[in-house]
């Protein structure tokens, strides 16, 4: 999106308010690390790979053997052995000998290079190669991948299944993140009543109590839901403010829309300071966000509809919950 955008350009003003995280630190089994934000840099214990070995099913030998070789003038090498997946030695392998490979199996250093099972002719005991090969075909060679002590994931980078793979490929089961920010969630309106309790015609049961916390746990924080309140400025405010000591972020559905903003702007400013930062963003719903700070903790305010809730923290809760984390 351009910078002139409403969304982009107010997102990015008011993150310029909100201090970047992460507040907190811990260290989280690897189990337990999908969608974390990573706090520090983790190194290759290892080289990778490990060892020298081959990509594919076929026989190790040496180069030089087989420089001449052609359709004209095949060279025949003797098959002394092979080395099974987990050996970790290729005893017999030199001038004149291979040893047959599959895929995984060890490769010492040197020049040796691995010829695939479908290119040779094999014949009892013996191998029939009718062309040359290059040095190191078919092997992936130690470290190629990365070196030991080489950077594995950046700072600020949110924990992917890929990242679990490589993490524990490395024998790194622990890892050091940005804890959880807490997130109070009020459902605000006198319409609004609990799925649990009995429907009545101008009511709606309260969805976004659920459906919004999904989005902040799926998002890497906390969800604490705080209740329904009514449109009530002075029970409102107290509740508020009980909850901005216990969490660090604050959402709100509800009351958004252009009659109630007032009353949503009035009650942030009475947490602050500074109170409101952003009264309306333009969208197709019209100006359905509020965008506040209370003591450097933000306030995000949503639409109550619940498409448009929604479509409102994905737009700006989920980016703020990013920035108290620190993600990059």
């Amino acid at each position: 999106m351009s910078e002139a955008d409403p969304v982009q350009s107010n997102l990015k003003q008011f993150l310029k308010e909100v201090p970047r995280g992460p507040k907190a630190l811990e260290t989280v089994p690897l189990s337990a690390a999908l969608g974390r934000v990573i706090a520090d840099e983790p190194t290759a214990v290892i080289d990778d790979p490990p060892y020298s070995r081959s990509i594919m099913e076929g026989y190790a030998l040496c180069p030089s053997d087989v420089v001449s070789a052609s359709e004209a003038a095949p060279v025949t090498l003797e098959v002394v052995g092979e080395i099974r997946v987990g050996q970790d030695h290729a005893e017999g392998l030199g001038p004149g000998k291979v040893l047959r490979v599959t895929t995984g199996s060890f490769i010492p250093s040197g020049e040796y290079t691995v010829v695939r099972a479908w290119d040779v002719e094999k014949k009892g005991k013996q191998i029939v190669v009718t062309k040359p090969v290059s040095n190191h075909d078919n092997i992936e060679i130690r470290g190629e991948i990365r070196k030991k002590g080489a950077i594995l994931l950046k700072k600020g980078k949110r924990i992917g299944s890929d990242d679990v793979f490589l993490l524990a490929s490395q024998g790194i089961t622990e890892v050091f993140v940005a804890a959880k920010p807490k997130v109070a969630l009020f459902s605000s309106g006198d319409e609004v009543i609990p799925a649990t309790a009995p429907f009545k015609i101008g009511a709606i049961w309260d969805c976004n109590q659920y459906g919004l916390s999904s989005l902040i746990e799926l998002s890497g924080g906390i969800p604490l839901f705080k209740g329904i309140v009514k449109d009530d400025a002075a029970s409102f405010q107290e509740k508020l403010k009980a909850a901005l000591r216990e969490a660090d972020m604050v959402v709100i559905s509800g009351g958004t829309a252009a009659g109630n903003r007032d009353f949503m702007a009035e009650l942030l400013n009475a947490v602050g300071p500074p109170g409101v930062l952003i009264n309306g963003i333009p969208m197709r719903s019209g100006k359905p966000i509020l965008l506040g700070l209370s003591d450097k903790k933000p306030i995000v305010c949503v639409a109550g509809h619940p498409p448009e809730a929604a479509r409102g923290f994905s737009l700006f809760g989920q980016p703020t919950l990013s920035h108290l984390m620190g993600e990059s």
